[in-house]
């Protein structure tokens, strides 16, 4: 059995994905030009994903995502 690792994420264009503080304001800003419920491929991907990792730090800021991203 073979094993495949994938990551799907958004960052800056500066390689960052939250400010130094930990805000990710600047990506609330860019979600605003996305069409109402356009997912970007995400449910595609987690079509295909059998355990999803995260660093306590994501998983606290997901929680506050209404509704949340895991919730489809």
């Amino acid at each position: 059995m073979s094993l495949k690792a994938s990551a799907f994420f958004a960052a800056s264009l500066d390689g960052y994905i939250a400010r130094q503080d930990g805000s990710i304001d600047w990506l609330n800003d860019a979600n605003a030009a996305i069409p109402e419920g356009e997912d970007c491929g995400y449910r595609a991907f987690m079509d295909t994903v059998d355990t999803l990792v995260m660093g306590r730090n994501t998983y606290e800021q997901v929680l506050t995502f209404s509704p949340w991203f895991l919730s489809f």
